[in-house]
Order: structure tokens, then sequence, then C-alpha cells
């Protein structure tokens, strides 16, 4: 398996991911998510 398979993955899925635009930004379970989403990015840079 190659090294960047998670990487791979990840564009391969970015879609799926990311916000839907009538997401409500006063959705707490949306700014959660959001938030951790976000956290996640900061502690692993090489995977966002």
């Amino acid at each position: 398996m190659r090294k960047n398979w998670l990487s791979r993955l990840s564009v391969k899925y970015r879609r799926a991911y990311q916000p839907h635009p009538r997401t409500s930004a006063r959705d707490a379970d949306a700014r959660r998510v959001h938030s951790e989403l976000d956290a996640i990015r900061a502690r692993f840079p090489d995977h966002a």
C-alpha cells in the first residue's frame, strides 16, 4: 500500500464531508462538528 493512501482517499471523499450549504451556523450540532473537524485539521496538518 502506498504511503499517501489516506490523502488520496480523503480527496476522493472530500465532498461527502463538506458542510451542506443549507446547514445553519446557529445549529449547535453543526457548530460542534465544524469545530471538531477544525481541531483535527490543526492536529494533523499533513492530512488536512
